[in-house]
C-alpha cells in the first residue's frame, strides 16, 4: 500500500468510514485533482516524520503546543 493509500485510510479510520464508502471515495477524487490539497497533505506529512524523528529530545512546551494547534489534535495522556 502506498503512503497516498495509507494516508486515505488513515482519514477514513479517523472518520469511521470505510475506505470504500462515498465519503472517502470523495476524499480520494478530491485529492487526485486539487494540488493545493496534496500539498497541504505533503507538508502535514512531513510535520509529522520530522516531529516523530525528535521523539527522543525534550521540544519546548510552546513549540508542542503550537504543533498540536496546527495539526488539529489534542494531546493524549
Amino acid at each position: 500500500m502506498d503512503c497516498c493509500a495509507k494516508l486515505l485510510k488513515q482519514v477514513c479510520d479517523d472518520l469511521a468510514e470505510n475506505i470504500n464508502s462515498e465519503l472517502c471515495t470523495q476524499l480520494r477524487e478530491h485529492l487526485e485533482n486539487c494540488e493545493d490539497c496534496r500539498n497541504q497533505v505533503k507538508s502535514m506529512r512531513g510535520t509529522v516524520t520530522l516531529y516523530q524523528c525528535l521523539k527522543e529530545k525534550k521540544v519546548p512546551q510552546d513549540i508542542h503546543e503550537r504543533l498540536l494547534k496546527l495539526l488539529n489534535v489534542q494531546e493524549t495522556a
